[in-house]
């Protein structure tokens, strides 16, 4: 119960962890990489998915893949402006639609665990 309680206050810290861990990534990525990780991850909160879905900002999945990206990147010497192009608003909408591919995994996944738990608790 107490643990409940302390998730509903201050949120799930193994999530916490992951996201200081995954930021530890972008702070360690090429100044010009980080600086539009943080742009790109700024913009993708403030108009959401391009579809209305925002169920895909529950996941750190798609900016961990944006991460991933950036870096393979970056280790080829690529310029950021290669990478994401001059329409960084296209790129992001592109890049959320195709995490949001995988929502309905996540969605799968989410029904799969509650009816677990609660299966398991009425028996």
């Amino acid at each position: 119960m107490l643990d409940s309680i302390i998730k509903l206050v201050i949120g799930d810290m193994e999530e916490k962890k992951a996201y200081k861990k995954m930021m530890k990534r972008v702070d360690d990525l090429p100044n010009d990489y980080s600086h539009a990780f943080r742009k790109i991850q700024h913009y993708m909160y403030s108009v959401g998915s391009p579809d209305g879905d925002m169920t895909i900002f529950t996941d750190l999945t798609m900016f961990s893949e944006l991460v991933d990206l950036f870096e393979a990147s970056a280790a080829e010497g690529r310029q950021v402006l290669d990478v994401i192009g001059s329409d960084v608003a296209k790129f992001s909408d592109d890049f959320m639609r195709a995490s949001s591919t995988n929502t309905e995994t996540q969605r799968e996944k989410i029904n799969k665990e509650i009816m677990e738990k609660f299966n398991k608790e009425e028996k």
